[in-house]
């Protein structure tokens, strides 16, 4: 089955018109026409039916049960050639969350360079809900990624290696900084700081916000946790972050949460169930997996 006719068949049925599926792959009519019939001859069956008294398309329901599966069969071709491609670059593209770059890269890196492997990786740095997306379309072949909970993806295999809870960071000087602990009730009339889209900080902080009953006042948002700290030592706003993140400054104080049931931030090895590791990246693999579940045990 020729790729480019499904390419041309799933046009189709999103435009209903020849002449504009031509014009848009740049190509004559004719192409997009044999490409229908090369389909239906060797599927055996119509998939389009032109009405010609009405200038309408109509898809039949061989032809809507091939488009189910014709947009799946083109992704996987395309993730496909995007897998093969970074196996010839002898390359493991590795997907790192900022937090997680921060708090878990150091050591991995080390015992990389060790083994004369670091030069043998590229990293992509997202927050960890983009990170999974990339991640799905192939962009990543690893990933170290954060969640409030254990991932359930048919696609994707997980190798779950921390969890830790959430907690608040404040200034030395906001009226919270004496506390060892507090509800997130508490904190109804806030100002935060927080991270932008793409971290699973935000599904975090919503849950508990819906659990209370109130939305977080949100006076700024930034990617990167050092600007973060820098607003919540000036007391611009308190934070909400994972307690793997060590404050950084002596201006700021981290607080627990006293809630039951909170989300924690859960970091996992992360990748295709369908990818296929050469050797260089499973040794690369295997490398990642022995410092980090060695680091957590020796905790």
């Amino acid at each position: 089955m020729n790729t480019r006719d499904m390419e041309y068949f799933i046009r189709l049925t999103e435009v209903k018109n020849f002449s504009k599926v031509a014009q848009e792959f740049k190509v004559s009519q004719p192409s997009v026409t044999f490409a229908l019939q090369r389909l239906e001859k060797e599927l055996e069956t119509k998939l389009i039916i032109r009405h010609r008294a009405h200038g309408q398309l109509l898809i039949t329901d061989s032809g809507q049960q091939l488009l189910l599966h014709a947009r799946q069969m083109l992704k996987h071709y395309q993730l496909t050639k995007i897998e093969i491609t970074n196996i010839k670059q002898k390359k493991l593209v590795l997907g790192l969350p900022p937090i997680i770059e921060n708090n878990y890269f150091p050591l991995i890196a080390r015992r990389l360079k060790a083994e004369n492997l670091l030069d043998r990786i590229k990293t992509m740095e997202y927050g960890s809900m983009r990170t999974l997306d990339a991640l799905r379309k192939g962009e990543i072949d690893l990933a170290l990624l954060g969640s409030i909970g254990s991932l359930s993806d048919e696609e994707i295999v997980t190798e779950e290696f921390d969890r830790q809870p959430f907690s608040i960071f404040v200034s030395r000087n906001h009226r919270l900084a004496n506390k060892k602990s507090v509800y997130f009730a508490d904190l109804k009339k806030e100002d935060f700081v927080l991270f932008k889209d793409g971290f699973v900080h935000n599904q975090a902080i919503n849950a508990l916000a819906r659990r209370n009953h109130f939305r977080p006042h949100v006076v700024f948002r930034s990617n990167g946790t050092h600007s973060l700290m820098n607003l919540i030592a000036d007391e611009v706003g308190i934070g909400f972050l994972t307690s793997v993140i060590t404050p950084m400054r002596d201006d700021i104080v981290k607080v627990d949460l006293l809630d039951k049931d909170t989300p924690h931030f859960v970091t996992s090895i992360a990748y295709r169930q369908a990818y296929f590791f050469n050797s260089l990246q499973s040794e690369i693999l295997n490398n990642v997996r022995r410092t980090l579940f060695k680091n957590i045990n020796n905790k």
